[in-house]
């Protein structure tokens, strides 16, 4: 199982809409929750990320209804809370695209009712294609997309020139152009890490299914090359806050990177960084929005949903969260600057982007990330 807890969450902790995310499970933001999935007829509960709450207002002024947020800090906090009796206390939950299979598996969510999920059909093809692959079972779909981000590299474009983005730069030192060696970062994360190093050596068929899913020989190369890699490499890092602050300090010139990490850096006057996406495919989050099979609002909850992905409302999320809609509409509410930064995706980028996926035989993806760690 891949957990989002020391990756994903962390890639909000920038984010400036309502403060930094809590340390712990889940807190309140909106008033007291009440349970039966609802605190009455009229009453959505959300247990989602911060950044989420500045829709409040307009979604209860399009809608006939309260809508109480609760924030999380992790997807496998949302799926662990459901599990363990939460889902019959929250009418919605939005997770990363990972968890919504595995709520699904253990029967918590409702199906997508399409026809009042109108949005829905304004999604980019590529998040219909994810989602038909992974949250639709018998011929019903259990997820609807919202936003999302990706990860490959990025670079400081002050000393390396452009070049073709391929992971062969966080592997060859003088793939750019410039003598890289001992001024590269890679994630100090076994899945990320190791993936980036699959994607380069060619694997990219161990992402196709609904696993990743490397044999042993592949894994024992994959150690090999990291191990090598050691050579040239500056050390591992963790995401975010301390990628950003040794980034703007000049430690290193390449690493392995969210985009969102140059996001922050971006909306905050550095304009140097660029961002690549690898041509071998970039491995994408996105955050999907489910609803409790115990809610007892189910349609009232859908109809929120819909709200998550309308085109004002979702522009507005992609404010509060640098991150851009799966619904490319929004793009018409979003300034010009916006757009760059979080709003107008090119397809080609969409097309190389893998989404995140649990992991066959895990324990030796781990086995092997302690023998390149210590090596």
């Amino acid at each position: 199982m891949v957990s989002d807890d020391s990756t994903l969450t962390n890639r909000r902790s920038f984010l400036k809409t309502t403060g930094a995310a809590g340390a712990v499970g889940f807190t309140g933001l909106a008033g007291c929750i009440a349970g039966g999935g609802g605190g009455g007829a009229n009453t959505i509960n959300i247990l989602t990320w911060e950044e989420y709450t500045p829709l409040k207002d307009e979604i209860e002024s399009n809608l006939d209804v309260t809508v109480e947020f609760t924030k999380s800090t992790s997807s496998a906090k949302m799926f662990s809370a459901w599990q363990a009796g939460k889902d019959s206390q929250y009418d919605i939950a939005v997770p990363n695209n990972n968890y919504v299979p595995k709520m699904m598996d253990a029967g918590l969510v409702d199906p997508v009712p399409e026809d009042t999920v109108g949005n829905y059909s304004e999604l980019y093809d590529q998040f219909h294609q994810f989602a038909d692959s992974q949250f639709t079972s018998g011929g019903d779909l259990y997820g609807v997309p919202v936003r999302f981000g990706w990860y490959g590299y990025s670079y400081n474009s002050d000393t390396v020139p452009d070049h073709e983005e391929s992971y062969k730069a966080l592997f060859e030192p003088n793939y750019t152009g410039t003598d890289l060696s001992g001024k590269l970062i890679m994630y100090d994360n076994h899945f990320k890490a190791m993936s980036a190093a699959a994607l380069y050596l060619g694997y990219r068929d161990a992402f196709s299914g609904s696993k990743v899913t490397l044999s042993q020989s592949q894994i024992d190369e994959v150690k090999k090359t990291m191990i090598e890699q050691k050579d040239i490499l500056q050390g591992y890092i963790a995401a975010d806050p301390s990628y950003i602050k040794s980034f703007k300090q000049g430690n290193f010139d390449l690493g392995q990177s969210g985009r969102n990490e140059i996001v922050e850096m971006w909306s905050n006057g550095t304009g140097w960084p660029k961002v690549a996406t690898p041509k071998e495919g970039s491995l994408a989050w996105f955050e999907s929005a489910v609803v409790s099979k115990k809610s007892e609002n189910k349609d009232l909850a859908w109809k929120v949903v819909n709200q998550f992905i309308a085109p004002k409302l979702g522009a507005k999320l992609a404010q509060a969260g640098f991150s851009p809609s799966c619904n490319p509409k929004t793009q018409q509410y979003l300034t010009s600057e916006q757009n760059d930064m979080y709003g107008a995706i090119k397809p080609s980028r969409l097309e190389a982007m893998i989404p995140f996926k649990s992991v066959e035989n895990e324990d030796a993806w781990l086995s092997a990330w302690e023998e390149i760690k210590s090596a």
